[in-house]
């Protein structure tokens, strides 16, 4: 049963690595969408990790907005178009996961 992790970011960089490891499995991806008003840059360690990729469409995303949900439209029409034989697609933002700050 393969996993697709979508996860939404705009910030806490460090808070999305626990969140990937925590979630980390060999039949789980993670495609993670970063919001065009932050440096894609401070999130680049994420993509050490094996099966995190970044979502190639980024959208400006203003919270309670219309753009959010083109944001997750966008990045599930990405993730649909590699074909890979998902059982799920997970939905998740950075803050679904506990800060330790």
């Amino acid at each position: 049963m393969r996993i697709a992790h979508i996860i939404m970011a705009h910030k806490n960089p460090d808070q999305l690595i626990r969140l990937i490891k925590r979630l980390h499995h060999p039949e789980a991806d993670f495609y993670i969408h970063i919001d065009t008003k932050s440096a894609i840059e401070d999130f680049n360690l994420a993509l050490s990790i094996v099966r995190v990729l970044f979502i190639k469409n980024r959208v400006n995303c203003n919270w309670g907005g219309n753009s959010l949900f083109l944001g997750i439209i966008s990045s599930m029409n990405e993730v649909i178009s590699l074909k890979k034989n998902y059982s799920f697609l997970n939905l998740l933002s950075v803050q679904d996961y506990p800060s330790y700050s």
